[in-house]
């Protein structure tokens, strides 16, 4: 037996989802717009995103959906490297993690 709306071949409609539940505790870590980009290719589009404090969250897809590239930018791996682009904003406790003058020691001891 076959469900006729699996053959449904509209495409997903994601522009109304947000990845939230900041109605259930405060957000630990938020991206509000995060873009990111390897040089020229456009890896993470206009990302909002609240981790609430003290709440298990996971991170799934199928791969090269971004997951690992969300985690680098979370603290910010790819500084090293002068091709590739954090835009937006991550916060943590409030503060943009992606702002120069975030100091890494910081981010990277809590």
């Amino acid at each position: 037996m076959t469900d006729p709306a699996m053959n449904d071949a509209s495409p997903l409609q994601t522009d109304h989802l947000r990845a939230t539940d900041g109605a259930h505790a405060p957000a630990k870590l938020a991206t509000r717009g995060l873009d990111f980009y390897y040089d020229k290719f456009h890896a993470l589009r206009g990302i909002d995103l609240d981790v609430p404090e003290r709440k298990v969250t996971a991170l799934i897809g199928p791969s090269g959906c971004g997951k690992s590239t969300l985690l680098r930018v979370f603290n910010r791996i790819y500084a090293l490297y002068p091709k590739l682009v954090a835009k937006g904003e991550v916060l943590l406790e409030g503060e943009n993690i992606l702002d120069p003058k975030y100091p890494l020691n910081r981010l990277r001891s809590k």
